[in-house]
């Protein structure tokens, strides 16, 4: 294997020759940007888990929205299927709080140890009962006029498809979900025989697991809302993890819409989603200490889109973003002329394949010069059916993006994308109502463009390219792609790394750095060299780590 990668490697560094004499870049000056402005406000973030996606990504957002996240010693968070040390989290919680203005809090991670435990097994009422008063005695421990966040996740409808023999029955537990819905909402004699049918078809043990997952979380959500109405100065947020519009995640979700509005409860939330939710904590934080309430227009890839209902997503692609919105404060604009960021909104399929059209819609967005964001989801995960391709294909300067994310599920990538836009579009702001140097403003658009040029890498070139054909080779091999030794984590992280070095010279020499991603007075910033770092946070190849550094470059006008 050592022999293989090496030889790839090899072919990859000719290869990579080649494409450089073939792809030049436009010349420039070497430059080293100060940063656009210091860390100003110190927040603490108890993630969903340790994924990239829910703890560092939040950090590099931080970063670019002037906030220092701080995240728990690494030792005490969970590693795959091995949960967080929830006593040592809630120590650190309570030592921290007090000297800190913010705190973000997943109650899933400190009741169960992280997104995967809360699918595996249910927390007992006393475990309950005691989390609840720490995070009580938490939130009284905050730091004198700080603020505190936590959010929880109603857990998914197919919660065990890792584990035997609860993955045999996925189908049956999915008709049980939503039969079980269906006749709460309607009482049919019918539909309560077919319930009847489909709980005769998986075990009784199997069965119990699903229903008491619900049931705990009811239970704890209920504790959660109760917490909020005594507590009105701390705000809740409550997400359904992959769902659907019918099945037991809805029937809870109702259930706490239902509390929600009847309480009057005007600082909790019920949305969409469920790794996004800290991101989109972090931006309300941040619109919050810049008294902003931004605007955003949405702009849909096809009329249909709107109306559209994403897998694995339970409401329409419009409703899941309004309630985004909504949980981070902004409003919704009529018109990009009157939006602080543009959302262009792509939802691919079999009978939608971007097209002409759809490339020249983003390329006059770009032109105008407002702040464009790009949320490019696919129904079946197919690089056909994404618009980034395409743009890049067609030259379409895709570094001027303020945003951009093509995640597996459509809320993922609209709460990420919504979260890196409306920061670029708040810092601009800051810098013209403070009067930015040059070098400031250069300086952000590089940063963010860095931001961008990750998510590119992750979410199309990494999880729609590489990934597939990674998880056929490791499969052919006898390698379990969900559970690596060590040894296959190391091989495989290497193949990893070599192809998204690839990828990120092949991304900078098409696109990236072939056109200014700023330009002032004449000077001409360019994006001269983009590196990357990959590597496998947990013995799986479902996500990848990435860290990019960018090299930047001036063309002055007198050049």
């Amino acid at each position: 294997m050592h022999k293989y990668l090496k030889t790839a490697l090899f072919s990859v560094l000719l290869l990579a020759a080649a494409l450089a004499a073939h792809f030049a870049l436009p010349s420039s000056t070497p430059l080293a940007l100060p940063a656009p402005s210091p860390s100003r406000q110190h927040l603490l973030l108890a993630p969903l888990d340790s994924r990239p996606v829910c703890s560092t990504m939040v950090q590099k957002l931080g970063q670019l929205a002037g906030l220092n996240v701080i995240l728990p010693p690494k030792a005490f968070l969970d590693n795959y299927q091995t949960p967080a040390k929830q006593e040592k989290l809630l120590q650190w919680l309570a030592y921290c709080t007090p000297y800190y203005e913010h705190s973000i809090i997943s109650a899933d991670l400190l009741l169960h140890g992280g997104l995967l435990a809360a699918r595996r097994s249910s927390a007992t009422e006393p475990q309950e009962d005691a989390l609840l008063t720490s995070l009580d005695k938490l939130h009284a421990g905050q730091k004198n006029g700080g603020s505190q966040a936590i959010f929880s996740i109603i857990p998914r409808l197919l919660v065990s498809d890792q584990l035997l023999p609860d993955r045999w029955y996925q189908y049956q537990l999915w008709r049980y979900s939503q039969l079980a819905d269906m006749v709460r909402i309607s009482g049919s004699f019918d539909l309560t025989q077919k319930l009847r049918e489909t709980e005769a078809k998986i075990p009784p043990k199997v069965l119990n697991k699903y229903q008491q997952l619900y049931k705990q979380s009811d239970r704890f959500n209920e504790g959660l809302l109760q917490l909020a109405h005594r507590t009105p100065d701390l705000q809740l947020v409550i997400g359904q993890d992959d769902a659907s519009p019918i099945g037991l995640p809805h029937a809870s979700a109702s259930r706490i819409a239902s509390r929600i509005e009847g309480q009057k409860l005007a600082t909790a939330q019920l949305t969409y989603g469920a790794d996004e939710l800290a991101t989109l904590l972090l931006v309300r934080y941040y619109l919050a200490k810049q008294a902003w309430q931004p605007k955003v227009c949405f702009m849909y890839a096809a009329p249909q889109t709107e109306q559209k209902t994403m897998p694995y997503t339970p409401a329409a692609v419009s409703t899941v973003l309004r309630s985004q919105l909504m949980l981070i404060g902004a409003a919704e604009a009529a018109a990009p002329e009157d939006a602080d960021l543009v959302c262009y909104i792509n939802c691919g399929d079999d009978d939608l394949l971007p097209d002409t059209q759809q490339i020249e819609a983003v390329r006059a967005l770009l032109s105008t010069g407002r702040p464009v964001a790009l949320v490019d989801s696919s129904a079946n995960f197919a690089p056909a059916e994404l618009l980034l391709p395409k743009l890049l294909n067609s030259g379409v300067p895709v570094n001027r993006l303020a945003a951009y994310a093509g995640w597996n599920t459509f809320s993922n990538s609209s709460g990420t994308a919504l979260a890196q836009g409306l920061i670029f579009a708040g810092r601009l702001r800051e810098l013209r109502r403070c009067g930015g140097s040059e070098a400031q403003y250069a300086s952000l658009y590089a940063d963010n463009l860095s931001f961008t040029a990750e998510r590119i890498l992750e979410d199309y070139y990494y999880q729609k390219l590489l990934h597939p054909s990674l998880r056929h080779d490791l499969e052919v091999q006898g390698i379990d792609p969900t559970d690596l030794s060590a040894a296959a984590k190391q091989q495989t992280t290497e193949e990893i790394q070599s192809r998204m070095a690839l990828d990120a010279f092949l991304l900078l020499h098409e696109n990236l750095g072939q056109t200014p991603f700023y330009e002032h007075n004449g000077s001409k910033y360019y994006l001269r060299n983009l590196f990357v770092s990959a590597r496998l946070p947990w013995s799986r190849i479902f996500e990848v780590e990435l860290t990019i550094w960018p090299h930047i470059g001036v063309r002055k006008a007198k050049e």
